[in-house]
């Protein structure tokens, strides 16, 4: 699933369910309430975007 601006962000986490769906996590709504927890998708437009290091940083793994 493509998720936008999220796919490149640094705040993004990929959460994958018991049922095989996968959502789109922004952990900046941990502590910027203007940041909606799971974003409605794509997002075109972020105020809080910020780009992954070039190094190819990949979506954090869920934790379990």
């Amino acid at each position: 699933m493509r998720h936008g601006l999220c796919d490149s962000c640094v705040h993004q986490r990929v959460v994958r369910n018991t049922r095989g769906s996968v959502f789109s996590l922004c952990e900046r709504s941990k502590t910027d309430p203007r940041y909606p927890k799971y974003p409605r998708v794509p997002v075109l437009e972020c105020a809080g975007f910020e780009p992954r290091d070039e190094a190819g940083e990949e979506p954090r793994a869920p934790r379990r």
